[in-house]
């Protein structure tokens, strides 16, 4: 069997979703979600929903002045509340050379509009009297900041696009593309054959997988990251609007999960793997990070613990483009723990591409898969794995 449309989008994460949900938006015609398991079901599930305009580099600055709009008016939008939590992000700051990058990167970020501070130690410690400053130099805070539900939010775009005619189909895992000379006319799969003028592939860690049947090199590699939860602790002791810190110099994260605290902690020199299994040696050390920066955690039992991955590329930075050579075929993948803050304007640069010819809401060239074969890539710093 074989059906036809105009786009068809591999994978419904949260950046196929929002590609689908935009292109029904825009009047492209018929569209495909093909998902081989269900809808946000891979990484964007395990996220920790942390939306920040603090980037070193003016894109991922402007990428999340769009998408931070769509999170705040997200209930009028979709028709329900993501829970996004704006008690601020908080980055901390240990060394003389993560100084001298906060100071640009302030700059930078304020050029832009955004309303940040660069703390000291007093002021940071003003602001979280619950942390230890005593080995801190300061902090970047951003008031406006924070995190969001990524399942709700997925689950409500793809609910929203199927209101608007997009058909999502799941457990439709896609095994092949259909091509005619240089261009890709669809994907096949165990249920029969999608053809389409445009395939997308959204496919996040396993982006790089899927391009491979397709014949094309998507630098997007997976970086297994944990998420360590514990029992529910005081709101007396830790606030319930306690910023999203993150403590780069000991790979460390904290923020309010419920009546808990979310833990992130992982590997930067881990190998690539696909694997999600919790690697509990990791333990003692998100144990031991989290009482030295808020040392009142030593009162707090872990309650469970789980693990995602990273779709990461070679700069840190996403892709929204066609591929070179291959007429027909897009990608939108490879934003490197920054997925799902950057999906809603991610998705509708895609879906702009593809029904205008050229993104139209913003710039988009940096986000060009050729950069890396032209050697454009800048990689951007703050980017925390």
């Amino acid at each position: 069997m074989t059906e036809t449309a105009e786009v068809v989008v591999v994978g419904a994460g949260i950046m196929g979703v929002s590609t689908a949900y935009h292109l029904a938006r825009l009047g492209a015609g018929r569209v495909i979600v093909l998902e081989r398991d269900t809808v946000c079901s891979g990484s964007t599930a395990l996220a920790s929903g942390g939306i920040r305009h603090q980037y070193a580099n003016r894109l991922g600055i402007e990428l999340t002045t769009h998408s931070i709009v769509t999170y705040e008016r997200f209930r009028d939008e979709f028709g329900v509340d993501p829970q996004f939590r704006q008690h601020g992000y908080l980055i901390l700051i240990a060394t003389e050379a993560e100084l001298a990058t906060a100071r640009r990167s302030v700059a930078l970020q304020r050029s832009l509009g955004v309303d940040v501070e660069l703390l000291d130690a007093a002021a940071t410690h003003e602001l979280c009297p619950y942390l230890n400053t005593g080995d801190l130099l300061g902090a970047t805070y951003t008031p406006r900041d924070g995190y969001a539900d990524p399942y709700l939010c997925a689950t409500a775009i793809a609910a929203r696009a199927r209101e608007l005619g997009v058909v999502i189909k799941q457990q439709h895992e896609v095994r092949g593309f259909l091509r005619r000379g240089d261009r890709v006319t669809g994907v096949t799969t165990a249920a029969g054959d999608f053809e389409a003028r445009a395939v997308v592939i959204a496919t996040g860690a396993w982006s790089g997988v899927v391009g491979k049947l397709a014949h094309v090199e998507i630098p997007v590699r997976p970086h297994r990251r944990h998420k360590f939860m514990t029992a529910p602790f005081p709101a007396e002791r830790i606030p319930a609007a306690t910023p999203f810190i993150i403590d780069p110099h000991r790979n460390f994260s904290l923020r309010r999960e419920g009546a808990g605290l979310l833990l992130g902690h992982g590997r930067r020199d881990e190998p690539d793997s696909f694997s999600t299994e919790v690697d509990r040696s990791l333990e003692a050390g998100v144990v031991e990070r989290a009482v030295h920066r808020a040392p009142a955690l030593a009162d707090a039992a872990l309650l469970r613990a789980y693990a995602g991955l990273y779709e990461m590329t070679p700069d840190q930075t996403g892709i929204v483009s066609a591929v070179p050579g291959v007429a027909g075929l897009h990608v939108v993948a490879g934003f490197s723990g920054h997925g799902f803050m950057h999906g809603p304007i991610a998705g509708q640069l895609m879906a702009e591409m593809l029904v205008h010819g050229r993104a139209v809401t913003m710039g988009a060239a940096a986000l060009d898969l050729a950069r890396f074969a032209r050697g454009d890539a800048h990689v951007e710093p703050l980017t925390f794995v």
